[in-house]
């Protein structure tokens, strides 16, 4: 006999609605909560008839009493309860008296982390953030090679190999909601476990799932514990889990049968190899007998061998800005055990030095939550980032390759006998090396099948080809599945998780066979961004790099060596900076005379002192407080590409409101300068140009019209006084190759600089020779060896 409706009364649909106002949630809401679709909840607000469990469901959910919501006495309801059914279970009854007495096992197995590196516990429920799932899983994609570099190529939708942005996410929760079956996969570290204890929790608590029991199985320890038996038996597991909390077994099978539990087995890839097959037919079995009940199990993208008829799978996707915020400033208070104010004040500091443009390759890595932690244990020691970030990805790459398993006591297979973790680190600095070389980020079987091959027939590796000659993919999916370094981003197509981690490695291999050679072929890609990354990681390695450093330098001084223009203009650089007093670097004084040139001898800006983090007077000094020369050229500079952009504007008949902003920035570059001139003539000079500069404020079409009357010839006077009086604001008319070589020039030294500042290790010597020889003609340079 069907179970009998209840319905609301319309005291208690106001008592209801009242309660749904105080919790903020809406009917869907309520709805998503209980498990439910919207329509018996909608029909419950309307007072109409409603399943008695749904009626239960909904007023426990919001805090009520069903039988006062109902309008009857509890009598009467169980009176007519009991008529209707006289010899069915009541099994709301029983899912509650279950809950009650497996609450505190749920809690002790799942209301905890633990954390690397931590001594101590940490609460779930204090740091966990929300995940979100891909339904679109990235390895069972087809695609091209070509897709994937497309795609690679533009930051809206690729990052740095760190994931695809554009795909649609859904909450983790959600994605539970909709599917009966569901397998959660995710790279190594990703949250499928902490996802799992989460919803143990929220429905030991009632607040997910009200209607059923969570039991929370970690599959390592359910074949541990049933290894000495015929038999991986799951049903009888789970009954003796039962058994230990005072519910007796036909209870148990009840609640099976009836599909009042959520089952979560976590660690599918955490089978040996010699019980896979026997422990999948066990669970498949299970999953089919009690078809009833919700199955949420965990397992790592890699471990493609564990599928099951009829269940849905869907990947961890990784944080986006929002999560990686929540769970850092999480961290600071659960975990640093911080104040809550205190807490949240260290986070947002972590957050803004995180999104700084320097610190791009750590926020990479912070969309997992296992690196995430890690990144923020560093933080937390000095309360900033470390200088040599080599070693911030050494354990990252550590704990990804074997700590992460051995703090939780984990063997995996070996797929070659001699596949031994130096073995394996060898392996990846190759792979890393010679697919960055070539600028081919992706591969496939095919090709880790030449380079395992190769490796071996030139003795850099010795490994167990027999099988692997055969197939190398077992060995791809190993290194995916158990450390997370390397991912399928499509049908057997692979990549480095991250290019941070395929950068490291590059630098690594070139460490491991540092010769002359090998520094030759490092310096040649000197003036290509892709490389900057290595050659900083490179020098932090290495016990001592002046020969790399000064390696670096000659070729940097060779970029502009067969440019005659450019050498002359060299050494104009060189006797400016020498005939300015200030108590800095002549070298910061030379980067910076070369940085007012950039800006003020083309009309549109692209000045690299402008590019975030590519500012080289700032990375030898710092902040430059500017000397009265200083500052005064630096105005007068301004002042000169200000007339540059107007002229522009006015030539390329440009919008109104740009000119007009041209037009202040000269107005006030030009006053600032002539308040700091001091030489009498100058200041004559300047202040009778001034007055010839109509007010922009007064009259804007007056000053447009003078600027194209006048404007060219105004700037010419300006130009050849400052040529004069302060040797600047020469009209160098570089062609554009020569105005590239510049762009190459510039950066290749910012890059030795940050190289000199990165290194682990520089002679005093070999430094202050590259210090004092940075911008200077190759005359210059020889004249100062020879004095």
């Amino acid at each position: 006999m069907a179970s009998q409706g209840l319905r609301a009364s319309p005291e208690g649909i106001r008592a209801a609605k009242t309660a749904l106002t105080d919790k903020t949630w809406s009917q869907h809401k309520l709805a998503a909560a209980l498990g439910i679709t919207r329509q018996p909840v909608s029909k419950f607000f309307a007072g109409e008839s409603v399943s008695r469990t749904c009626f239960v469901q909904i007023c426990q959910q919001l805090g009520l009493s069903w039988q006062q919501v109902a309008g009857l006495p509890e009598n009467v309801i169980s009176q007519a309860i009991a008529k209707a059914q006289p010899n069915k279970v009541d099994m709301d009854a029983l899912v509650w008296e279950v809950r009650q007495k497996r609450q505190g096992k749920i809690q002790d197995q799942c209301g905890t982390l633990q954390m690397i590196d931590i001594a101590q516990t940490v609460q779930l429920m204090d740091i966990y953030t929300n995940i979100n799932v891909l339904e679109k899983i990235n390895s069972q994609q087809w695609r091209e090679i070509s897709d994937l570099l497309k795609d690679f190529s533009s930051e809206s939708n690729f990052n740095r190999l760190g994931g695809y942005e554009h795909q649609k996410r859904s909450a983790g929760l959600e994605a539970v909601l909709c599917h009966s079956k569901l397998i959660v996969l995710g790279k190594p570290g990703s949250g499928k476990t902490a996802f799992l204890q989460y919803l143990a929790i929220e429905c030991n608590k009632g607040e997910f799932q009200p209607n059923r029991i969570a039991i929370f199985i970690r599959v390592k320890e359910f074949i541990e514990d049933t290894k000495g038996e015929s038999e991986f038996n799951l049903f009888n597991y789970i009954s003796q889990e039962f058994l230990n909390c005072d519910v007796e077994q036909e209870s148990t099978t009840n609640l099976l049968t009836q599909g009042k539990m959520l089952i979560l087995l976590d660690g599918l890839d955490e089978v040996p190899s010699e019980n896979a097959d026997q422990v999948t037919i066990k669970i498949r079995k299970f999953a089919q007998d009690f078809y009833k009940n919700k199955f949420v199990f965990s397992c790592r993208i890699a471990a493609q061998k564990y599928r099951f008829q009829g269940f849905t799978e869907v990947e961890v996707a990784d944080f986006d800005d929002t999560q990686v915020e929540v769970y850092a400033k999480n961290w600071f208070v659960a975990v640093a055990l911080k104040s809550r104010e205190d807490g949240e004040a260290l986070g947002n500091l972590f957050i803004n030095q995180l999104n700084l443009p320097e610190n791009q390759h750590l926020r990479e890595l912070a969309v997992t939550p296992l690196l995430l932690h890690l990144i923020c244990l560093v933080f937390h020691v000095k309360d900033q980032f470390p200088s040599n970030p080599a070693k911030l990805y050494e354990q990252a790459i550590n704990i990804l390759l074997f700590r992460w398993d051995e703090i939780r006591g984990i063997k995996r297979d070996r797929i070659a006998h001699n596949l031994t973790l130096p073995n394996k680190k060898h392996l990846l600095f190759q792979l890393a090396a010679i697919n960055f070389e070539q600028e081919t980020y992706f591969f496939d079987k095919e090709n880790f099948q030449q380079l395992i091959a190769e490796l071996h027939t030139v003795g850099d590796i010795s490994l167990d080809l027999t099988q692997l000659q055969i197939d190398s993919e077992p060995l791809l999916k190993a290194i995916e599945a158990q450390n997370g370094l390397l991912v399928e981003r499509a049908q057997g197509i692979y990549s480095f998780s991250h290019l941070t981690f395929q950068e490291f490695f590059t630098a690594k291999k070139i460490t491991e066979s540092s010769n002359l050679q090998t520094w030759h072929n490092l310096v040649n890609h000197i003036t290509e961004k892709r490389w900057h990354d290595i050659f900083l990681l490179t020098v932090s390695m290495l016990i001592n790099a002046d020969n790399i450093l000064q390696l670096m330098k000659q070729k940097i001084d060779l970029l502009l060596g067969d440019d005659d223009k450019l050498q002359y203009f060299l050494t104009w650089l060189y006797q400016k900076s020498s005939s300015v007093s200030t108590h800095y670097k002549a070298v910061a004084v030379r980067a910076f005379y070369l940085v007012c040139v950039e800006r003020s001898s083309y009309h549109r800006r692209r000045a690299f002192a402008h590019t975030p983090g590519y500012n080289l007077e700032y990375a030898l000094v710092g902040n430059i407080a500017f000397d009265r020369d200083l500052a005064l050229d630096e105005f007068l500079s301004s002042t000169i590409a200000c007339v540059n952009e107007l002229d522009f504007a006015f030539e390329h008949t440009l919008n109104d409101a740009l000119a007009l902003d041209h037009a202040h920035a000269l107005t006030i570059a030009f006053n600032e300068a002539v308040d700091l001139v001091v030489e009498p003539e100058l200041k004559q000079v300047l202040q009778k140009l001034k007055k010839q500069l109509p007010h922009v404020d007064s009259d804007q079409n007056k000053f447009g019209d003078w600027w194209q009357a006048k404007g060219k010839s105004w700037g010419e006077q300006l130009r050849k006084m400052l040529i004069k009086y302060r040797n600047i604001g020469h009209n160098w008319q570089f062609n554009e190759q020569q105005k590239e070589l510049l762009q190459q020039y510039y950066d290749a030294n910012k890059l030795l600089v940050d190289c000199l500042n990165s290194a682990s290790f520089v002679t005093p010597v070999v430094r202050q020779e590259i210090e004092e020889t940075l911008l200077l003609a190759i005359a210059d340079i020889e004249n100062r060896l020879l004095a």
